[in-house]
């Protein structure tokens, strides 16, 4: 059985899930194929990882103003394919994967993992999962409180018998803790992710000024791992704080990179305006890192407040720099819940489990 992918070309949680599905497969039950599409160029990690796990994969570029023939493009390289499971990672695709299995007459399922947090979604995201529920197979939730919010706002319209609850897994072996000698002299504090308007990277870099000032003994470091459309309002802002000695733009990493990364870290922040079920912070729990992140959607049903991990408001950086010199303070605190952060990734980010709960779909 052959499962084609569509997934996004640059950085971001499509990839990582990809390659952890297709790296659970143990025992090379299902053939994959992967589609990079978008507009940035398909990341050299994610072609490098392709030729060694034997997976074909080709790579269609977005340019701007010509959606149609993009959709039209991908539409042809699905008939190609000839897959028995199209495989989307978002409803964005669902008008080229359908009107592949039309043309083509194909009776080829299609499987939705569904990514973007729904308020967060623009117009045209609304509408293509609005169409998804009625032309897709089988629509994947990655959470019961997301798929409650698509319920409730379709109303009559959503489909019990197409929806499942599936959340996303990593590679446990490989996301993981490193034990190395501590530097209290240095604080390293980080978060991974794209550069863009739906992360409150603001906030964060704001905090990191207030921490400089009321505690100017001592050394923060941030590093902020990723790239994007706000890279130079970023660091536009950084040199305004007076913050380019305490603030490092790493631009995008691979994946050994970026494990290194979080093995760097003293504490992990995640500042963001909602999510799924976001993919850096299971890495950085994985990574037995104490966690401070946003209490938004697809955030507060992974972190549980003082017990896992630690939530604050958004565009709040007062409170944001409180908690961090909170922990930074308490190396206790921060073992505590780099423990529990690691126990609850094991629980429950297993890509193993992931993977068992879709081959029961594909199956089926």
């Amino acid at each position: 059985m052959k499962i084609l992918h569509i997934l996004y070309s640059g950085l971001g949680g499509h990839g990582n899930i990809f390659f952890s599905m297709a790296k659970a497969d143990r025992e090379k039950v299902f053939q994959y194929e992967a589609i990079f599409c978008g507009v940035e160029n398909v990341r050299a990690e994610y072609v490098e990882r392709c030729v060694a796990m034997g997976i074909p994969y080709s790579y269609i570029k977005k340019n701007p103003g010509k959606h149609f023939a993009f959709l039209q493009e991908i539409s042809s390289a699905i008939q190609a394919s000839k897959p028995d499971i199209i495989f989307l990672h978002g409803s964005i695709h669902i008008y080229a994967a359908s009107l592949a299995r039309l043309k083509s007459g194909s009776r080829s399922k299609i499987v939705i993992r569904e990514t973007q947090a729904m308020e967060l979604k623009t117009r045209k995201e609304k509408l293509s999962l609005w169409l998804a529920m009625s032309l897709a197979d089988k629509i994947v939730f990655l959470s019961d409180q997301y798929q409650a919010t698509v319920k409730q706002r379709m109303g009559s319209f959503y489909r019990n018998q197409k929806a499942v609850v599936i959340p996303n897994g990593i590679d446990l072996e490989f996301f993981k803790g490193e034990k190395s000698p501590v530097d209290y002299s240095v604080i390293t504090i980080g978060m991974a992710s794209r550069l863009v308007d739906i992360k409150d990277h603001a906030t964060l870099i704001k905090s990191i000024g207030i921490i400089k000032k009321q505690r100017p003994r001592f050394q923060t470091r941030l590093v902020l791992a990723g790239d994007g459309e706000t890279m130079g309002q970023l660091k536009a802002l950084s040199a305004k704080l007076e913050l380019d000695d305490n603030i490092v733009f790493t631009g995008t990493l691979n994946e050994n990179e970026l494990v290194k990364f979080y093995q760097s870290l003293d504490i992990y922040v995640h500042a963001s305006f909602g999510e799924t079920m976001s993919t850096s912070i299971m890495q950085a729990m994985a990574c037995e890192l104490p966690v401070i992140a946003s209490d938004v959607d697809g955030i507060n049903n992974m972190i549980q407040h003082q017990a896992n991990g630690i939530l604050v408001p958004t565009k709040e950086p007062e409170k944001l720099a409180g908690e961090i010199i909170l922990l930074i303070d308490d190396a206790q605190r921060r073992q505590a819940l780099a423990s529990a952060a690691r126990e609850y990734a094991e629980q429950h980010f297993s890509n193993d489990q992931m993977w068992k709960q879709y081959a029961a779909i594909f199956k089926n």
